[in-house]
């Protein structure tokens, strides 16, 4: 059984759709979550920890429904967009307030330093809230969802307004817990470095999953967007003109002016990528050359969200 599925969610704010019969399995593990703002994220983790109910369909933790069955809701940790706090509790204090709302009871102190610990927290345990910065706010709000020790954890933009180190710590982390078999939902608008942790993101527009799975799966299925790949080798010129005329590419570029292309690279236009990683060895046994690299230049998630987009753009003219 998976930790968490959503099965034909939709939420309706008068006329308008939040959500449309969204449908997910999620896996232990880290999930990111992707989409622009409105594309229905936040209302999709408000729904999954039982904050909003949904105008139909079922969010189910552990088989069970989060909305009738509060009591699974103890099996998950939240950490919201927004920041509300009690501005004059501590962070250690109101880590340990929702510890003690989470049922630890006396355990709750030693839970609440515990989190804060892992969550790079302690050191400013005993500072107001109202007088802590951005990525301290962050990092207590990370502590409050972890205090509990949940198996599931909804994290909506847990990097935002943490340094670059900090960030590092934090996905550090968060790939600690998937190791431990916690499954992890994470909204970002960080794309490479959601990518850095998991190669499993959900794309959302328009309140609807637009595509799931696996990136290298995701952006495999555009057809419309054949995959720019570099490649360097000893014969650039006579490598590229065969794979024009052996039709595993659609175009071959030279001396292309892009940032970390040399002189000895082409970018290929690749439409079936799968084909023409199968076929590549022959052709450089057959012209007796050497490849030195090949990088793929545009799989990223924030290129494959852009393709989506264009793609669901084009769908509603």
């Amino acid at each position: 059984m998976n930790p968490v599925s959503i099965r034909n969610i939709a939420k309706w704010y008068g006329e308008i759709a939040g959500l449309n019969k969204v449908s997910l399995e999620l896996q232990p593990g880290i999930t990111g979550l992707v989409g622009s703002n409105g594309a229905g994220k936040s209302t999709l983790m408000k729904i999954l920890t039982g904050q909003l109910k949904p105008s139909c369909g079922q969010s189910l933790i552990y088989g069970m429904d989060v909305w009738k069955t509060p009591l699974v809701r103890q099996r998950l940790g939240y950490a919201p967009e927004g920041d509300t706090f009690y501005e004059d509790m501590t962070v250690l204090a109101f880590v340990r307030a929702m510890g003690h709302l989470s049922g630890l009871g006396k355990s709750a102190d030693r839970f609440a330093r515990e989190a804060l610990e892992k969550t790079g927290a302690i050191e400013f345990s005993d500072k107001r809230l109202r007088a802590c910065s951005k990525g301290m706010r962050q990092r207590t709000k990370l502590a409050q969802a972890l205090v509990h020790k949940p198996d599931i954890l909804v994290l909506d933009e847990p990097l935002s307004g943490i340094d670059a180190g900090g960030r590092r710590e934090i996905l550090r982390l968060f790939e600690e817990l998937a190791s431990t078999g916690v499954t992890l939902i994470i909204s970002s608008h960080i794309l490479d470095e959601i990518e850095a942790v998991t190669s499993r993101i959900v794309f959302m527009a328009q309140g609807q999953v637009i595509a799931s799975g696996c990136l290298t799966e995701v952006r495999g299925l555009l057809k419309n967007h054949p995959q720019k790949l570099l490649i360097t080798s000893n014969a650039p010129r006579k490598l590229g003109s065969r794979l024009l005329e052996s039709g595993l590419v659609t175009g071959v570029v030279f001396n292309q002016q892009e940032a970390g292309v040399r002189e000895e690279d082409i970018v290929l236009r690749v439409p079936q990528v799968e084909r023409f990683y199968r076929k590549l060895p022959d052709l450089v046994i057959e012209l007796d050359i050497t490849i030195e690299r090949l990088i793929p230049l545009d799989s990223s998630a924030e290129a494959v969200f852009g393709y989506l987009m264009e793609n669901e753009t084009e769908g509603h003219e």
